[in-house]
């Protein structure tokens, strides 16, 4: 996710200007919220414009209304590299995104939960609509990403028929190559799309994971 919303601040062309870190903190604080319907935190962020390498840390994604859990997701560490030259053209190459040690947590029931809400708020705020082959004039700059990878994190289950105690499973790795690639680029918002399904994803299939370890009906 910190990848996604570095990747909007890119495709608006605040890595051209100085302070980077400080402009993308504020572009990911400020764009997320529109993204998600949550809460949006940062840590910082550093940046450097000679490599096209960064770190965002400490990136809290607050969970949907109506859920008691402070946060969905606590990404600690996230780190990625830009192809420099492709600011230039219509098209930006995001070399990788790798997210180090997220933590999620999952509330609610198999039924419905405060993951699944954040998911559809994203997909409300992300046309389907397929995106047109060339860019309009002043319209969202398309973008490729090479590697989207997420490993070491963990998802924190919180059953609503548990009350307050939970369990904490390990969140399977993810690895999503070429996104946009076959497409000649996609927005930010579609590739955000990607990315956040498949960590939705396989957090759900943690907690059912997890579910299946309880007694009949407690997931509910």
């Amino acid at each position: 996710m910190a990848g996604l919303f570095f990747v909007l601040a890119a495709a608006a062309g605040v890595v051209a200007y100085l302070k980077l870190g400080t402009i993308v903190k504020a572009a990911i604080e400020t764009l997320g919220p529109k993204v998600t319907g949550t809460t949006v935190r940062v840590g910082s962020v550093s940046l450097s414009p000679l490599s096209g390498s960064g770190r965002v840390r400490g990136l809290v994604i607050g969970s949907p209304a109506g859920y008691k859990a402070p946060s969905a997701f606590e990404l600690r560490s996230v780190r990625m590299a830009v192809d420099l030259q492709s600011l230039r053209g219509e098209r930006i190459l995001i070399k990788e995104i790798v997210v180090e040690g997220p933590v999620i947590t999952f509330e609610g029931g198999l039924g419905g939960s405060n993951l699944s809400r954040l998911q559809k708020n994203v997909e409300s705020a992300s046309p389907a609509a397929p995106a047109s082959k060339s860019p309009k004039p002043g319209g969202e700059r398309k973008i490729e990403i090479g590697l989207f990878k997420v490993t070491g994190g963990k998802v924190n289950v919180r059953f609503t028929a548990l009350g307050e105690r939970g369990l904490s499973v390990a969140l399977p790795d993810i690895e999503l190559r070429g996104i946009g690639r076959k497409s000649g680029g996609v927005t930010p918002s579609r590739a955000a799309r990607a990315m956040l399904s498949a960590l939705t994803c396989s957090a759900l299939k943690a907690a059912a994971g997890a579910a299946s370890r309880l007694p009949a009906g407690a997931e509910r």
